[in-house]
């Protein structure tokens, strides 16, 4: 039997508690009263915009007010795993200063994802407008390149290229100082998901697109702190289910954080996202051997402007959880797609113009 722990051991615990709360304790008050002085500035300005402006904002409050509105501008993940269901891979994602001011936005990013056999070079550009303070709209276009190196075991070299699924975005913010964000992403099957190299069809990883209308819906939370910037939030996945060809795009969720750090005009960054799908990738009734749990770390660099912003960043995700199964008969089996996954490395250009 398990011997209980005596009353000298039972007092340690208690001593070792009350010194731990003690070392704590000053970090817990600040920690608390900094959310409670931002608690109250997000109450000023929420009365102050009830008050169509006839009160002037104190110099603090103005420039708060006026660092945060910017960050609002540029939340969304270009060509991450999220909005474009064919818009690249990786994580990394927009949560510096961003830019702001004119008649619409603009964000150019081009991806580089490494693979075993190749590599896809992605390009995605989107525009976003907002309706008013509240609602943004707007849409995603990327133009995929994939090539893949000795195709099927043999000393030839492919390359598929084109339009992938367009997507259109609809954003809307609330909260007392709109630092909440709800978008909705849906997939045009624009892209091209049955292109044949010599009468061969192409598997789904090397399509343009899925032939499914698909959809995403985000969450995403600002902490405006004094340092700088924590965004965190979550988002489900509608990629199609499965086509006229028999492929299957397993649906997924995705929860994340992200935090920048404001050094005059450069806010680095690093980011965790952590995504999981219910059931394998399906090519013609065929599972593939694709991980089903994903933890990606990120890390960025942004560097902006009134007019302009830069964005260099690198995502490398960890496949942590695949199941596969050859033959259906045979029971489900873990296999060797865990471990790192193709990485990711983007650079991207934010303007606001007219």
């Amino acid at each position: 039997m398990p011997r209980r722990p005596t009353w000298a051991q039972r007092c340690s615990w208690v001593v070792a508690g009350v010194m731990a709360a003690i070392a704590l304790y000053p970090f817990t008050t600040e920690w608390l009263a900094e959310r409670e002085a931002s608690r109250r500035l997000d109450r000023l300005q929420a009365r102050l915009s009830s008050s169509n402006g006839c009160v002037a904002l104190a110099p603090a409050v103005s420039l708060r007010v006026q660092r945060l509105s910017a960050l609002l501008a540029s939340w969304e993940a270009v060509g991450g795993c999220g909005a474009g269901s064919t818009g690249g891979t990786g994580n990394v994602k927009w949560i510096g200063r961003g830019t702001t001011g004119g008649l619409f936005q603009n964000i150019t990013q081009g991806n580089y994802t490494h693979l075993l056999n190749g590599y896809n070079l992605t390009l995605t550009t989107q525009f976003t407008r907002d309706i008013d303070e509240q609602w943004n709209v707007g849409v995603l276009v990327p133009v995929i390149y994939k090539r893949f190196n000795d195709y099927a075991g043999l000393p030839v070299d492919i390359a598929n290229s084109g339009l992938g699924d367009i997507n259109l975005l609809g954003t809307f913010r609330f909260g007392p100082i709109n630092a909440t964000s709800l978008m909705a992403s849906v997939g045009l099957p624009t892209g091209t998901y049955d292109a044949r190299y010599r009468n061969d069809l192409l598997t789904q990883e090397k399509q343009l697109g899925i032939g499914r209308v698909t959809g995403t819906l985000t969450l995403d939370h600002t902490m405006d702190e004094m340092w700088g910037v924590i965004v965190v939030g979550g988002l489900v996945g509608w990629r199609g289910g499965e086509n006229d060809l028999g492929n299957y795009r397993a649906p997924f969720g995705s929860v994340y954080g992200y935090a920048g750090y404001f050094m005059g005009p450069l806010v680095p960054a690093l980011g965790l996202a952590f995504t999981g799908f219910p059931n394998p990738d399906r090519d013609r009734g065929l599972d593939q051997d694709v991980p089903l749990l994903l933890l990606a770390p990120s890390a960025s660099i942004e560097w902006s402007t009134d007019w302009i912003a830069v964005l260099v960043g690198v995502s490398v995700p960890f496949g942590l959880y695949s199941l596969t199964s050859t033959d259906q008969d045979s029971p489900v089996a873990v296999q060797s797609s865990t471990g790192i996954q193709p990485w990711t490395a983007a650079l991207g250009v934010s303007v606001s113009p007219f």
